[in-house]
């Protein structure tokens, strides 16, 4: 008994049990399309034979009774021609023709979710901006501010934008999807993330780092250029160092600019995108070492702005940057040719030259 059991019992195995939970794809889409087409075909076939329609007659029939329209304008009124519907139309047809709807909606569905929560490869996408990695805190303000500095920024106001990070498995902030920007779910350290977020065809790589507490994410971003650099990809290659010391490492790597994680400023990181070098100035403003801004309180009247600037260069004192009006207003960079009346004095100094003397400056425009 129990021998025969084991024969009538049906053999399983794990293909027929993921057919059970696994979405129908593409191939099981096809597959119906073309026995639809074989059942449209048949039916017509026997529409001529038994109805004797003409060849557009048979498949119009077929098509109104397989997609349950019924116009009423032909029909089937031989035995054969009408069995042949039963069978074919009714048996095969309007099924089959419900399975490809159903199907295509749930495809489309599924699709639409695996884009959403970043497990689709965008392989059209070249010339892109690849930021890998994303903030430990408040990553959703940071990404917004730094997407936002991107869009307004006329060099890179039309580039695409995708990001690599397992943090958003879940999809993206609306305000960054109705931005355009796309993410890949996964970790750059991971086998081919790198290649399926398109390292090799972005124009920009940013590579940030993840937690600015932790001074082993410096190793991870070392990584990260590393991997890139195997893949010999061209783009400008942008890192995040926590320790000042790596920065060299870095640029071994292939890393163009290295540059400090400030959240609070993501303007300097696309500064240093489009024009390299200057995140090492504005670095430089935010410290005490090296060039650093100094205020001198000295009302000046009426005096060109060309005037200030080459005096206090000339007289090794410092660069002018900007000024404040007697309104407490603070104005940078104004027309060379436009005259001041200045409260106060804005001024990068070196540390070679220490801090002018407010009087001494004074005296140079009298």
């Amino acid at each position: 008994m129990n021998s025969l059991g084991l024969l009538l019992r049906r053999k399983t195995n794990r293909r027929q049990f993921l057919k059970k939970v696994h979405f129908h794809d593409i191939n099981d889409l096809k597959l119906r399309f073309i026995l639809f087409a074989g059942v449209i075909a048949l039916h017509s076939l026997a529409m001529v034979f038994f109805e004797d329609l003409n060849w557009w007659q048979a498949f119009w029939l077929t098509m109104t009774s397989a997609s349950t329209t019924g116009y009423g304008d032909i029909s089937a009124i031989t035995f054969w021609g009408q069995l042949s519907t039963i069978v074919l139309i009714y048996g095969m047809g309007i099924t089959l023709l419900a399975q490809i709807a159903s199907d295509y909606v749930e495809l489309r569905l599924t699709r639409k979710t695996m884009r959403i929560n970043g497990h689709m490869e965008w392989k059209n996408m070249q010339d892109h901006l690849l930021i890998i990695n994303t903030p430990k805190q408040d990553a959703e303000r940071y990404l917004d501010l730094l997407i936002t500095q991107v869009c307004h920024t006329p060099e890179l106001a039309d580039i695409p934008i995708q990001i690599l990070t397992p943090d958003f498995p879940e999809g993206l902030p609306l305000k960054l999807r109705t931005r355009g920007v796309v993410h890949h779910t996964g970790d750059a350290t991971e086998e081919g993330k790198l290649l399926s977020a398109g390292v090799d065809t972005a124009k920009y790589i940013v590579v940030l780092c993840p937690d600015t507490q932790d001074s082993h994410c410096d190793s991870l971003i070392f990584d990260i250029l590393h991997r890139i650099q195997a893949v010999n990809s061209s783009a400008f290659v942008m890192a995040e160092a926590i320790n000042d010391l790596n920065r060299a490492r870095f640029k071994t790597l292939g890393a163009k600019a290295v540059i400090r994680p400030i959240r609070a400023y993501p303007e300097m990181l696309v500064r240093s995108l489009i024009a390299p070098g200057t995140e090492q100035v504005l670095e430089d403003l935010f410290r005490h070492q090296g060039d650093r801004t100094i205020r001198l309180d000295i009302q000046l009247k009426d005096i060109p702005w060309a005037n200030v600037v080459t005096t206090l260069i000339q007289n090794d004192i410092g660069t002018a940057l900007g000024y404040e009006t007697l309104q407490g207003d603070i104005i940078t960079h104004p027309p060379s040719k436009q005259r001041i009346t200045t409260k106060s004095l804005m001024v990068l100094v070196g540390d070679e030259q220490g801090t002018p003397n407010t009087m001494d400056v004074l005296a140079l425009f009298k």
